[in-house]
C-alpha cells in the first residue's frame, strides 16, 4: 500500500531463519527478524559468533524486493557460498554459506510479517526516509503519548538521546521536567544518590539534603542513558522504585511518592547481559515494555544525503545545502563509507567542512581527511639507524598510548565501556593504562 507521495505505508518481510551446522555455535537456530541482519564476532552484531576465525563485522543479510542478499563486510577470511568466496550473493532455500569456520544454512519460511511505516521523514530532530527509520518513527509516534517504559537500543552515535528527547516532547508530559542520568558516567557510590537523592549527613560531604532525579522529574520523564552500565547491586532498588512509584533518599527512612515516566537507552545487548547474569531479568522486562532500535547508518545509506543536508542547514543556516561544492559526488562517497560513528561521525565531517579556513570545503575531501587521520600509523621509532626491535617497540608503545588516550576520551574515562569498545578484558586494559601512566580521571 502506498501513501500520496508514493512511499509504502507498510513493509512486508518474509520470515526466515539460519541453522548453524558447525563451529562453536553448532545447533543454534536464529530467526532473521530484521530487514538488515548482521553476523560477526563483535558484540554489536545481531548474530554474535563465538568463532575466532570470524571478523567483528563479517557479513550481513539484507531483505529487499529481490529477496535475501548476503553481503561480505570486508571480513578477513571472506564469506563463502557453496565454497566460493563472494562479495554479495542472493540466498535461496537450503543454500549453505560460511563465515569464518561457521557454516550456516539459509531457510526461508512461508510466513510474512507486516510492519507499519510512518508517512513522515522525521521525529523530533531525528530524520530519515528509509523504511528502517520510518518503522522506528511509527513506533515512536504510537507510544510517545503513552506512559509505557521504552528501551531505546542502538550503536553509539545513532541518536538514542535525541529519540528520548523527542518521545518526551511528543508525550502528555511535555512541559514537565526531562531529567537525564548517564549510568555509565557516574561512580558506583554516587549513582544511588543521583537517582534517589540523599538526606543531610547521609555520607561524608552530604552537608544538606538533596533531591534525586526521580523527585526532580516528578510529573515528567527520567531518561536512564547507558542503563546496561548500572551496577547489579543497585538494580533491585531501581526496580522497586519503578514498580511501587516511590523512592527513599539515601540515609532517610521517609518514603516519597513520585510520578515519572522511564525511558532508558543502551548500546549493549541486554538480553545477552541477562543470560550471562550481569543484568536482572525482571528489571529488563520492566524497562522494555516497548523496544525501539535505531538502525546504524551503514544499514540505511539512503538517509545519508538527508542527514547531510540537515546538518549543513543547522550549521550554516543555508536554505540551499545542495549548493555545497560537489554535493552529489560527495554523497556517492558517503554512501560507500561504513560510518562506525554513525550520525555523530557524519555530523563531525560536515562540521569540519563548514569550519574550513578556506571557505566552503568539499565534503568528500573532509571524509577522506578524517579517515587518513584515523588510519595514519604513528611515526615514533621510525628514525633510521635504530635496531629493528627497538624501533618496533617504540612504534608499538606510541600506538598503544595514542589509541588508549582516544579510547578513554570517547568513553569519558569509563574503563568498562572502553574495554568493551576495544574488545579486550578490563584487567588487560588497566595493565596497559598503568604501563603508560594514564589516569582515566584525567580524560
Amino acid at each position: 500500500m502506498l501513501d500520496r507521495k508514493g512511499a509504502p505505508r507498510s513493509l512486508h518481510l518474509q520470515k526466515a531463519k539460519l541453522l548453524i551446522m558447525n563451529g562453536p555455535d553448532q545447533g543454534r537456530e536464529i530467526p532473521l527478524d530484521k530487514d538488515a541482519f548482521t553476523i560477526g564476532a563483535g558484540a554489536q552484531s545481531d548474530l554474535v559468533l563465538q568463532d575466532e576465525a570470524a571478523s567483528r563485522r563479517h557479513c550481513e543479510i539484507r531483505q529487499g524486493e529481490d529477496g535475501f542478499l548476503l553481503r561480505d563486510l570486508g571480513s578477513t577470511n571472506g564469506t563463502l557460498v557453496q565454497g566460493v568466496r563472494i562479495c554479495e550473493a542472493y540466498l535461496t532455500q537450503g543454500v549453505e554459506f560460511q563465515a569464518g569456520s561457521t557454516r550456516m544454512v539459509f531457510c526461508p519460511l512461508q510466513e510474512t510479517v507486516v510492519y507499519p511505516l510512518s508517512p513522515r521523514e522525521s521525529f523530533g530532530r531525528l530524520c530519515g526516509r528509509s523504511n528502517a527509520m520510518r518503522r522506528v518513527f511509527h513506533l515512536a509516534e504510537t507510544y510517545a503519548r503513552t506512559n509505557a517504559a521504552i528501551l531505546i537500543l542502538g550503536e553509539t552515535g545513532t541518536g538514542k538521546e535525541l529519540m528520548a528527547e523527542a518521545l518526551h516532547a511528543h508525550s502528555a508530559r511535555q512541559g514537565k521536567p526531562f531529567v537525564i542520568i548517564d549510568c555509565g558516567a557516574l561512580a558506583k557510590g554516587v549513582i544511588e544518590s543521583e537517582l534517589f537523592g540523599h538526606a543531610k549527613g547521609a555520607f561524608t560531604g552530604a552537608g544538606m539534603e538533596r533531591k534525586g532525579a526521580f523527585e526532580q522529574a516528578d510529573g515528567g520523564t527520567v531518561f536512564l542513558d547507558e542503563i546496561g552500565e548500572l551496577d547489579l547491586e543497585l538494580q533491585p532498588k531501581l526496580l522497586r522504585a519503578l514498580e511501587r512509584k516511590e523512592i527513599r533518599r539515601v540515609g532517610s527512612n521517609t518514603v516519597r511518592k513520585v510520578d515519572v515516566r522511564i525511558l532508558a537507552a543502551t548500546n549493549r545487548n541486554l538480553e545477552r547481559e541477562v543470560r550471562e547474569g550481569r543484568f536482572r531479568e525482571d528489571l529488563f522486562y520492566r524497562l522494555s515494555i516497548v523496544k525501539i532500535e535505531i538502525p546504524p547508518l551503514r544499514q540505511r545509506p539512503e538517509d545519508i544525503p538527508l542527514l547531510a543536508r540537515s546538518f549543513l542547514k543547522e550549521l550554516t543556516g543555508s536554505a540551499d545545502p545542495d549548493s555545497w561544492p560537489d554535493f552529489e559526488r560527495s554523497m556517492d562517497l558517503f554512501r560507500r563509507h561504513d560510518w562506525p560513528g554513525n550520525g555523530r561521525e557524519l555530523r563531525n565531517v560536515v562540521e569540519m567542512a563548514v569550519h574550513g579556513t578556506s571557505g566552503r570545503v568539499d565534503l568528500g575531501a573532509c571524509l577522506a581527511l578524517g579517515r587518513i587521520r584515523e588510519q595514519a600509523p604513528p611515526a615514533a621509532g621510525m628514525a633510521p639507524g635504530k635496531p629493528f626491535k627497538e624501533a618496533k617497540n617504540a612504534l608499538v608503545d606510541q600506538f598503544e598510548r595514542e589509541y588508549l588516550e582516544k579510547l578513554l576520551e570517547r568513553n569519558g574515562g569509563n574503563i568498562s565501556r572502553a574495554a568493551r569498545e576495544a574488545e579486550i578484558e578490563r584487567a588487560y586494559l588497566q595493565r596497559l593504562l598503568r604501563k603508560h601512566s594514564l589516569n582515566p580521571r584525567d580524560t
